[in-house]
């Protein structure tokens, strides 16, 4: 005869069988995902045939796969380009509520790596073959759009993805796609608003005797080599220390 074990016995008193079976009681999915962007801090996004929403690169871990294995053969299978993911920038907890699954689908909850794919340039953007079928169109947009783009779940992980990625702190831990910790971008909203389009002309050397200075921005460094930026109370938008000349 065998018996089922209740919820104050230790792991330690199963057996193998009795264990794998609680622990198959629990079972979640697993996913995963790439940010890419390119050096205008634009972000890579699919159109999909199947959603009428953007994703990021990304999918389902396979059996036997880690999900580093399984972002890079996502970016492999989808935009046909190889390349290795070593960096993460984020994981997150998706509920059954978070994911707004359909009843049909038994979404169990799933854990969702998201990897960083780099910045990439203008002979990396030009290599990539969408699978046909299945990707449409691959668009590179602005942070700030990726709400209207997106589905709520999938833009709130990306923005907060980005964010962990400029504070090189470490992954965020992530709960719907929003971090449990957050941290002073996350609170700001950094990211999530346009940012301004400046077509101001650069000159090297200094200002010309009759060309008046009205404004005058600083590049403060710390000593490990970080840039001191400040942050727009309304906006949540980044920029250098300055001041108007003659305040």
């Amino acid at each position: 005869m065998t018996t089922t074990p209740t919820s104050d016995e230790t792991p330690s008193a199963f057996t193998d069988e009795q264990y794998g079976a609680q622990r198959a009681e629990a079972a979640v999915w697993a996913g995963a995902s790439a940010v890419i962007t390119d050096r205008r801090g634009r972000v890579l996004t699919e159109r999909v045939s199947y959603r009428d929403t953007r994703l990021l690169p990304g999918g389902a871990v396979d059996k036997g796969e880690s999900p580093a294995q399984a972002a890079a053969r996502e970016l492999y299978e989808e935009l046909g380009v190889t390349m290795a993911l070593n960096r993460g920038l984020a994981v997150d907890w998706v509920s059954i509520t978070g994911a707004n699954a359909r009843p049909a689908m038994r979404f169990p909850g799933e854990v969702l790596h998201v990897f960083d794919g780099g910045t990439w340039d203008d002979e990396q953007i030009a290599a990539i073959r969408p699978r046909a079928g299945e990707i449409e169109a691959v668009e590179f947009v602005e942070p700030a759009r990726l709400p209207e783009l997106m589905s709520p779940d999938n833009a709130r992980r990306a923005l907060s993805a980005l964010r962990a990625r400029i504070n090189a702190a470490g992954p965020a831990l992530l709960e719907d796609g929003l971090p449990i910790a957050p941290t002073v971008l996350d609170r700001a909203g950094v990211l999530s608003t346009a940012r301004p389009r400046h077509h101001f002309p650069f000159h090297t050397g200094p200002a010309p005797e009759f060309l008046p200075v009205h404004q005058v921005w600083g590049w403060l460094f710390a000593p490990d080599g970080r840039v001191l930026v400040l942050l727009e109370p309304d906006t949540g938008a980044a920029c250098l220390t300055g001041v108007r000349a003659g305040s």
